[in-house]
């Protein structure tokens, strides 16, 4: 290949990808915005679900308390019925009882199943829409990793998601913490211990937060002894410094704790991504001194 086919060849290369980082960054914004709408359906449709729990237990309990109290009028009338001034009346009515009793029933269960279809469809998909925007967000990281930043809102929704799941939000986690311990030990300080009390505070917030909802199974307690460990197993190989989220006694708002370990990470992503434009600068600078009097001699 020729010097200038070779040069040509590498401008179009680098169009290609330019038009590509384009196309991936304005796809992932528009997963991250279908994202964002799926997850505030569900967390709707959610609360419709516990609102209608709610009122069809308390309609089913007011038929139960209908039906023996009819139960136990139909057992007096049958004492006194040589006494009732129309015995057709009584059976009517004791017909009609019955058949408003048993359409409160069917109401009320019937509310609580759509609700519960409705949030089963919102649940397929917010999990269509994560798994989506997942997929393009590692893409947009691998092509142009300078605008993940731009991205850290719906990054932080992603742990709110996946509380949509039973147990959904422990295995999130212990899927981050499982690809991240390799690249742990290259990490500086102030990450390390960033990422660390995010880690633990996610663990926290698990353990204290509507989440638990599965956490009777014998694979999600499994789950979070092996979490668990392999943050302190983090915690005493690296030292990145004192994380009070590891003691058992130590309690407080955890979702606030969360964001601010949250900010304290991007915060030291970026300061390390300022030291490494710096430290390329230098190195440029240095570069450029060195060669200028070569090229003096040369002249």
């Amino acid at each position: 290949m020729t010097p200038s086919l070779a040069q040509l060849a590498e401008l179009v290369r680098q169009a290609e990808a330019k038009t590509r980082a384009r196309k991936i960054e304005a796809e992932t914004r528009q997963a991250a915005e279908h994202f964002r709408a799926a997850e505030q359906r569900s967390r709707q449709a959610l609360e419709r679900m516990r609102s209608a729990r709610s009122s069809c237990a308390r309609a089913v309990e007011q038929a139960d308390a209908d039906e023996q109290l009819l139960k136990d009028l139909v057992r007096k009338l049958a004492q006194f019925k040589s006494s009732l001034a129309s015995g057709t009346d009584a059976e009517q009515l004791i017909a009609t009882s019955e058949a408003e009793i048993a359409r409160t029933r069917g109401q009320a269960r019937s509310e609580l199943e759509a609700a519960e279809k409705e949030l089963a469809e919102a649940r397929r998909e917010l999990r269509a829409a994560v798994d989506a925007y997942r997929q393009h967000r590692r893409e947009l990281e691998r092509l142009t990793p300078e605008l993940v930043e731009q991205f850290a809102d719906a990054d932080r929704l992603l742990w709110d998601a996946e509380s949509h799941f039973p147990g959904g939000q422990l295995q999130l986690l212990a899927h981050e913490v499982e690809a991240g311990m390799s690249a742990f030990a290259h990490l500086v300080k102030l990450e390390q211990y960033a990422r660390l009390k995010v880690w633990i505070g996610r663990f926290r917030f698990h353990q204290a937060g509507p989440d638990r909802d599965g956490e009777g199974s014998e694979e999600i307690q499994a789950l979070a002894h092996k979490v668990f460990h392999q943050l302190k197993y983090l915690s005493r190989q690296h030292e990145p410094g004192y994380i009070e989220a590891f003691r058992q006694d130590f309690s407080t708002d955890w979702a606030g704790y969360v964001a601010e370990a949250q900010e304290q990470l991007v915060q030291a992503i970026e300061a390390q991504r300022r030291a490494r434009a710096e430290a390329e600068t230098r190195r440029a600078e240095a570069t450029n001194g060195e060669e200028a009097p070569e090229a003096a001699d040369v002249g």
